[in-house]
């Protein structure tokens, strides 16, 4: 989907960005570290997420959701720690200290242009937060699900047995790429394909030198060392990692507030994200606003004319390569015009578009192509407000406006809604006024326009 910012709404919510921001990278020595920025507000808030590849969450409708959240009270920074994701692999033969990752993570900020970090550190991403507090100026420091040593010591009976960590390793070696790792720190859901993001995210090797690096390092003595205003949250039934660690971090942090939430997940994320970001937002705003996963975006809708008595003339064999090759001529449109294809409805495509000339130029650049097949396509665009369904698909009033649109058209036109052609100032389009008119099913009278050149 295309990449916008926020506005405020009717009733004073925030509308999100349902896309994906664009990966960019920073460099840490030769070290590449993949890195996305999202949002317009005022509070840098940098998301830290330690083994956990957050460029590929993006992708993930069920954790992209929290992350849109993130960034609808502020400009959120993620990234993908070295040996997670589109970031480096990790250098086996010399593996990065906690020191190397708080400077990875120095480099994020300093290339996402972050001046005031509001650090937001969860699981292993934790110990680097604090870390980087101890080391560098952080406005306010946020710590989910995370602990300051894995492992029992004399003074930290809380800490888990060499036995079940090295179980808990064997695990990450048999395992990894199953998808039973990442269930196993989140309740499964429908919607997640935890196989493909175990296998997305790193390689088996990387998996467990990444556990091992994260059973050794012991932040206990930089946790007194922290003085910027902190909150700890955990989950308060944590099948993972047991509450016990959020308080000992809590209690060790001068000044810390500890706020338990309901659940029982370590990966937050998951199914938990908003009862734990709407405890961020209250520390970091000093307010909760309420929150809309929408966005406005230029909704194109296409359609081949009279497809069906085409298609019982020649037969299925020959309509089926000629929508194939309908379908192949209009993807390269979409790809030149810079569109996101939503959906292929069969003979047409639902595309969304980050300005209505980008979707009208389109539309016409595929009525071309197709031509010498014998195909005549019509089209409808309109700007309007979507709302995510799933991982491939919106909806909204504005997917059903640019569809009643389209179906409007005559063989070879491009209708647009009036919000639609007024955005077109300035881009040389010229359209011809088409009255008012009712769409069907859509409440009202609606002036529309055809585009003539």
């Amino acid at each position: 989907m295309p990449h916008f910012g926020y506005a405020m709404a009717a009733g004073g919510y925030r509308v999100a960005v349902l896309a994906a921001p664009s990966i960019e990278f920073a460099e840490h020595g030769d070290t590449h570290l993949a890195f996305q920025v999202t949002g317009e507000n005022a509070t840098e808030i940098v998301y830290v997420g330690g083994s956990f590849a957050t460029t590929l969450a993006w992708e993930e409708p069920a954790y992209a959701k929290g992350l849109r959240r993130l960034a609808s009270f502020s400009r959120l920074v993620t990234y993908d720690q070295r040996g997670m994701g589109y970031s480096d692999p990790l250098d086996q033969t010399a593996m990065p200290s906690l020191d190397d990752l708080v400077e990875d993570l120095a480099a994020v900020i300093a290339a996402a242009g972050v001046t005031e970090p509001v650090l937001f550190g969860s699981h292993n991403g934790g110990a680097v937060a604090v870390a980087y507090a101890v080391k560098y100026p952080v406005r306010r420091l946020v710590l989910c699900n995370t602990w300051a040593r894995l492992s029992v010591d004399d003074d930290y009976p809380i800490g888990f047995s060499d036995q079940i960590l090295d179980n808990l390793e064997e695990r990450y070696r048999r395992e990894w790429g199953q998808g039973r790792i990442v269930d196993w720190f989140a309740t499964p859901r429908a919607d997640v394909a935890p196989r493909r993001f175990e296998l997305a995210s790193t390689s088996r090797n990387q998996a467990v030198a990444l556990f091992r690096i994260n059973r050794e390092y012991d932040i206990r003595p930089l946790l007194p060392l922290v003085r910027v205003p902190t909150l700890v949250i955990h989950l308060e039934d944590n099948l993972n990692v047991p509450r016990s660690f959020g308080r000992y971090i809590a209690e060790s942090i001068p000044g810390a507030r500890l706020v338990f939430v309901p659940g029982t997940d370590q990966m937050f994320l998951r199914n938990y994200a908003f009862p734990v970001i709407d405890e961020v937002e209250r520390f970091v705003t000093g307010s909760l606003t309420l929150f809309a996963d929408r966005m406005i975006t230029t909704m194109l809708f296409t359609d081949i004319v009279d497809s069906t008595p085409r298609a019982a003339t020649l037969g299925d064999t020959a309509w089926s390569t000629m929508i194939d090759d309908h379908n192949d001529r209009m993807r390269q449109e979409i790809l030149a015009h810079g569109g996101d294809e939503v959906k292929c409805t069969g003979d047409g495509f639902l595309v969304a578009f980050d300005n209505p000339a980008s979707a009208i130029r389109c539309a016409r650049g595929a009525m071309q192509s197709v031509a010498d097949l014998g195909l005549e396509l019509r089209a409808g665009v309109h700007v309007g407000e979507v709302t995510r369904m799933g991982r491939s698909d919106v909806s909204g009033l504005a997917v059903h406006f640019a569809q009643r649109l389209c179906a409007r058209a005559g063989g070879g036109q491009v209708l647009t809604s009036e919000a639609a052609m007024e955005r077109c100032e300035g881009y040389g389009i010229s359209f011809e006024d088409g009255g008012t008119t009712t769409l069907k099913g859509i409440p009202g009278e609606w002036h529309i326009f055809s585009v003539t050149g």
